[in-house]
């Protein structure tokens, strides 16, 4: 009986003790993903850049980590967006969103749905129904 309350301690702390390893791993993971802005597709114009985030892995990011110099004549575009998608300044492990950003929700037909604004670091915003793309920038 005195080998298991040995046991048993040593246990539990090994399992607590590996659970946070893991979820340390995740969070240095998860910031070490960001994607730099000149990797994305895009579209330029005379003096302004359109972001594509055509692929999750682009939308997921967004304006999260990016520098003051990245928001200057910059917009992202997410396409096939569905109603009920969430869009969040919180930092998700890319970095926060340093400057407070402007969205609009199209339907298919380009009838805009909604505007709203993004504060930095807190912002929150989801697409009403109909939604079918997204085109999102820092505020003037």
């Amino acid at each position: 009986m005195k080998r298991r309350k040995i046991y048993l301690p040593v246990v539990l702390f090994l399992i607590v003790i590996t659970g946070f390893v893991c979820y340390s791993l995740g969070q240095l993971s998860s910031r070490t993903k960001r994607i730099p802005y000149s990797k994305w597709p895009q579209v330029r114009f005379k003096d302004v850049r359109i972001l594509l985030a055509s692929e999750s892995k682009y939308a997921h990011q967004g304006f999260a980590g990016a520098e003051e110099k990245d928001f200057e004549k910059t917009l992202i575009l997410f396409p096939g967006i569905t109603g009920g998608t969430i869009f969040t300044n919180i930092n998700q492990g890319y970095g926060p969103v340093i400057k407070d950003l402007k969205i609009v929700f199209f339907d298919a037909r380009l009838n805009v749905l909604k505007e709203d604004i993004l504060m930095k670091e807190t912002g929150n915003s989801v697409a009403p129904a109909g939604t079918a793309f997204v085109i999102e920038g820092s505020l003037p």
